[in-house]
């Protein structure tokens, strides 16, 4: 199997899986890569003797120890592509994130970790300006129970736990509870996420659907 797919089938069950608290069926995982399921169990079954993927006794698949390592090192590579392109060259998320899927199987981890870094320390900002004819919106003009896409980052380097939890341009969160302080819960790729409500003003949305 060419490493590319094998990246991209292992990155699918990690996706399906996460949150979730089990494991994924061939049919999610063939559905996530939009192949036919035939293609993809006869891939399932090479990674399971690679040692990459495991069967469960109810017949789900699952990420070993190795399979899980090579997972995470591809997701994280194609937030920080993603987070880059949107951010920084103002591609559209969509198109970023195909991008990003091409990108991420020949791109060496010393280059990742130095685009992280640049991200990290973004050049000043105006956050109160309008960019690309995107909203100027914040999750804090959102109620409980809302949907919306992230367009902006206004201080990407703020804190990377977002970008490690998937929170980038082009993703979906929802508004799970809104705290006291103005802080929040939000529900992003499975997962329930705290913020702060200094975090939550410099993440700008447009309203789902």
């Amino acid at each position: 199997m060419h490493p590319s797919t094998c990246e991209d089938y292992l990155e699918a069950v990690l996706t399906v899986t996460t949150g979730t608290g089990r494991p994924a069926t061939a049919e999610e995982i063939a559905g996530a890569l939009e192949t036919d399921p035939d293609t993809a169990g006869t891939a399932l079954s090479a990674l399971v003797r690679d040692g990459y993927l495991v069967r469960t006794p109810e017949g789900g698949i699952d990420l070993t120890e190795t399979g899980r390592e090579r997972a995470a090192t591809v997701a994280r590579k194609h937030r920080v592509l993603q987070c880059f392109l949107t951010e920084m060259l103002g591609i559209d998320g969509a198109a970023a994130s195909r991008e990003a899927c091409t990108l991420e199987h020949e791109i060496s981890d010393e280059t990742i970790d130095r685009l992280s870094s640049y991200i990290d320390c973004p050049r000043p900002r105006h956050p109160g300006r309008r960019r690309c004819g995107r909203s100027t919106t914040t999750l804090l003009d959102f109620s409980e129970g809302d949907t919306v896409r992230v367009t902006v980052l206004a201080q990407p380097g703020c804190n990377r736990r977002l970008l490690d939890l998937g929170i980038l341009p082009g993703e979906m969160v929802t508004i799970r509870r809104k705290l006291p302080n103005q802080g929040m819960v939000v529900r992003a790729k499975g997962c329930d996420i705290a913020i702060s409500p200094e975090i939550a003003a410099s993440i700008f949305v447009e309203k789902s659907g």
